[in-house]
């Protein structure tokens, strides 16, 4: 495994994302393309936030954050920064890349 690769990238984790994923008893999380295929418009997301390990880890960088292993799609654009938090309500809760931006 490839942990903290050459990219000079900065992964943060905050607090409700960590509890959620002490709470979901998982140590891993990876960030991966979220391709969405729509009649004749490409769309432009940011990508998905996964709790546990990807089917194919070896697409992924991996990076060691505050104990969690977090993989970060190969295929995503480089970042100097990323930031996971956690967002929803009730037992709906999700992770999501809080600081991704879209330009058109």
């Amino acid at each position: 495994m490839d942990l903290n690769h050459t990219t000079k990238m900065k992964i943060n984790i905050t607090q409700k994302a960590l509890e959620l994923l002490q709470k979901a008893k998982k140590i891993e999380l990876y960030i991966e393309r979220f391709v969405v295929t729509d009649c004749c418009v490409p769309l432009s997301t940011p990508p998905a936030v996964r709790k546990g390990r990807p089917h194919k880890p070896e697409n992924f960088y991996a990076f060691e954050v505050d104990g969690i292993t977090v993989y970060y799609d190969r295929n995503l654009i480089s970042k100097s920064e990323v930031t996971i938090d956690a967002q929803g309500f009730g037992f709906i809760k999700g992770l999501i890349v809080t600081d991704w931006v879209i330009k058109y």
